[in-house]
């Protein structure tokens, strides 16, 4: 909602006062009431307004146009003509054989060309179809990064703020020990300093989340960044390694591979089919004026002669075999690469899992308890600062790590999401 509009609104005429009032109620609901978008929500705008799913969708209904129109015969040939006319005076009854003909002939492939035409486009449309599937959750995947970037950002720069007043726990200490005459103004400074730095910290955070919520933005086809939940959002839990690599054969990315692999299997069918030849049909009928003259009628059959198939038809027919081969090992490549992806990204996960586990129960607490027990020593004049600014140091480094823990966990249960996606089933 654009909260600038009320002021382009014009003074009210005379009269009007109940209507403006009643506007600006309803405005004030409706800004009041937007709530923040959840990451549930932003999924669903994001599958149904990117401009590139959108251009996928148009390429599958290319693609099933396609198939319907190379499975059909050519375009019959219609021929008009004039026969034996004299140069003399064009006169279409002064000699027999002077005549005008019509002619029609129709054009047949080579046998089953058509159908294997027609099913390779179909299966072609089929993997444009699993390719739209793949990049609808990739693009779930990208947005869903985005989305814990952001929120890391956010909770990032409250964390920084409480180290801030932490921060300032240490600068009253040194303040307090100066004024008594057992501390020296350095500390002060370096305790000043030390908190002021973190100014820089969350600006750096700010811009990074700024950075996030323009990428949310562009994803979801937005023109402005969009306000979001700052709760962090449930994903599915990921499955054991054994299900996520049993899963893979049914990934979209892999099915538009495989399919794409038989595609190019049907394309050496139909170079096969240039060793036969093509026939053409055709009948023609002449009208001839001269007296007493029948009229004519011409049928014959012309067949194409692939009488040279080493150049020709051999060439076309390796051609294939090489695109079929290339397909294969295209999709044995990818299909090796999502496997050690998901087992790289599983392995990441229980590390991470185990990682942020033991964060958050032994090492954040024991950071804040060394930091709480260093300041009463040093507050006590049984401590030096630089030992103080130490471990307040810990406790933001391992607060943040905690985060950076719970971003990357989530981020790699949504990997694996993306990873054991499944496509539709084939008919």
């Amino acid at each position: 909602m654009d909260t600038n509009i009320l002021g382009r609104f014009t003074p009210p005429a005379p009269g009007s006062s109940r209507l403006l009032a009643g506007v600006l109620l309803l405005l004030s609901a409706t800004t009041a009431g937007a709530a923040p978008l959840s990451l549930q929500s932003a999924e669903a705008i994001a599958l149904r307004q990117n401009p590139g799913l959108g251009a996928l969708t148009q390429k599958i209904a290319e693609l099933q146009h396609q198939a319907v129109a190379v499975a059909q015969l050519p375009d019959p040939h219609l021929a008009l003509g004039v026969v034996n006319a004299p140069l003399n005076n064009f006169s279409m009854n002064q000699q027999q054989m002077s005549m005008l003909s019509v002619g029609l002939s129709q054009t047949f492939p080579s046998f089953g060309k058509l159908g294997l035409e027609g099913q390779q486009a179909g299966v072609e449309a089929q993997a444009a179809a699993d390719t739209l599937r793949g990049q609808s959750a990739e693009l779930v995947l990208l947005l869903r990064r985005a989305w814990l970037q952001a929120l890391y950002a956010e909770d990032a720069v409250a964390t920084v703020r409480h180290q801030e007043q932490l921060q300032a726990e240490s600068v009253q200490a040194a303040l307090a020990l100066y004024r008594s005459a057992q501390g020296s103004q350095a500390d002060v400074l370096r305790a000043q300093l030390a908190r002021d730095s973190l100014a820089n910290d969350i600006s750096k955070l700010q811009a990074e989340r700024a950075s996030d919520l323009a990428q949310i933005a562009q994803i979801l086809d937005l023109p402005e960044p969009p306000s979001i939940e700052k709760q962090w959002p449930n994903l599915p839990p990921p499955p054991t390694l054994a299900q996520a690599e049993a899963r893979l054969s049914g990934q979209p990315l892999l099915r538009s591979a495989q399919a794409q692999t038989r595609a190019a299997q049907i394309g050496v069918q139909v170079a096969k089919r240039g060793y036969w030849p093509e026939v053409t049909v055709s009948v023609d009928y002449g009208q001839d004026f001269y007296p007493g003259s029948p009229n004519w009628l011409s049928a014959g059959v012309n067949l194409s002669l692939p009488i040279f198939p080493g150049d020709r038809q051999d060439q076309d027919v390796a051609a294939a075999r090489a695109k079929a081969l290339q397909a294969q090992y295209r999709y044995d490549d990818q299909h090796l690469a999502l496997t050690q992806q998901a087992r790289a990204t599983f392995a990441r996960y229980e590390a991470l899992k185990a990682q942020l586990e033991r964060t958050e129960r032994q090492l954040l607490p024991t950071a804040r308890n060394a930091f709480s027990a260093t300041l009463a020593a040093y507050a006590a004049g049984r401590a030096e600062l630089s030992a103080v600014l130490r471990t307040q140091k810990e406790v933001l480094d391992y607060a943040l790590t905690r985060l950076q823990y719970r971003r990357d966990l989530d981020l790699s249960a949504a990997e694996l999401d993306f990873l054991t996606t499944q496509g539709a089933t084939q008919p």
